[in-house]
């Protein structure tokens, strides 16, 4: 499908979109979180195999791809907090579907603090041969967290049915109850 560069209503009006129907990936026909959630979680756990690799052979440049491959996945996280944000503002409070998604904010934004502090203890370092022992650690603690928190996105999109971008379907107005007695008595 083409990006529509302009909003159509079905009465034939054309408009620009706004800031947020961009974010939340209208002008492409589907959401943009599920789009974005893929470069963090892949590169997360990259980090997390070229650390070990570095323990099991050479590789010169591994400890130096893993730096560049955690500000790759910083900007991956920063796009998908950003549009995952914006459905959050969408939601009811006090829902089910809210405070699911509450932990699984929760639990993203856990896994970024703790790869943050991660590139900061590695970042001086970043031209070693061999990766840390103490950044393997820290890897696997955020991938740990990382894991958990996809889950509970899961658990919102297999769980309880929640679909971004999706309006909940109209539910047909109730009958007015009827005065007249049923025919037959």
């Amino acid at each position: 499908m083409a990006i529509r560069l302009k909003y159509r209503s079905p009465s034939g009006e054309s408009r620009m979109w706004t800031i947020k129907e961009i974010v939340e990936g209208k002008p492409l026909g589907h959401p943009s979180h599920p789009l974005f959630i893929h470069f963090p979680l892949a590169f997360y756990i990259g980090v997390l195999g070229i650390d070990l690799m570095t323990k099991f052979g050479r590789f010169p440049s591994a400890v130096l791809a893993t730096t560049w491959l955690l500000m790759g996945a910083f900007a991956g996280t920063a796009a998908a907090a950003l549009t995952g944000l914006v459905d959050w503002w969408g939601m009811r409070k006090g829902s089910l579907t809210r405070h699911k998604t509450n932990q699984h904010m929760f639990f993203q934004l856990v896994t970024a603090g703790i790869f943050i502090v991660n590139f900061i203890l590695r970042y001086g370092d970043r031209h070693l041969h061999e990766a840390r022992a103490y950044w393997i650690l820290i890897d696997l603690v955020g991938v740990i967290t990382l894991t958990i928190g996809q889950y509970l996105g899961g658990m919102l999109v297999y769980g309880i049915g929640f679909r971004v971008g999706e309006q909940p379907p109209k539910r047909a107005p109730k009958a007015a109850p009827s005065s007249e007695s049923p025919s037959g008595t």
